[in-house]
């Protein structure tokens, strides 16, 4: 194929995602995990905003040399005006470069945001002390 892929992102918001609780275990049967929840947290964007609500968290597994960690993130949104869209994300910590990169999707009943239904997301994210904050981008 000669023709290179053209991806658009098109800004979706900017997502600030306050960290809970967090419980370590050691080497499992499988593997290592940290399960960390979400105190708080917000989406914000022209097209979606609304806070984050429980329950939601991570599930990540850190690599053995503690680098990188793979995230496996779910959270509940309920937007400002009352709909509740259901993401999913999965993604690397880069513990060197202090970032978070990530892929979200999206599930919604509501007939307002069902246009999130078909959206692939990205975004990056890093720390700023508690929270970290994210911009995210759908994929056009």
């Amino acid at each position: 194929m000669t023709d290179k892929p053209v991806f658009d992102l098109v800004p979706l918001a900017t997502v600030r995602v306050t960290r809970g609780d967090v419980y370590r275990l050691g080497q499992t049967a499988f593997n290592k995990r940290v399960i960390g929840s979400i105190a708080n947290g917000r989406w914000d964007g022209e097209r979606l905003s609304g806070e984050i609500i429980a329950p939601g968290g991570d599930w990540a597994i850190p690599s053995t040399d503690g680098k990188v960690m793979l995230l496996d993130v779910r959270q509940l949104l309920r937007t400002d005006d009352g709909a509740l869209v259901y993401i999913t994300y999965k993604g690397r910590c880069d513990r060197e470069r202090g970032t978070y990169t990530v892929a979200p999707t999206f599930e919604t009943d509501d007939e307002r945001y069902a246009w999130l239904n078909a959206v692939q997301a990205v975004g990056q994210g890093r720390s700023d002390g508690e929270d970290i904050v994210y911009s995210m981008f759908e994929v056009r």
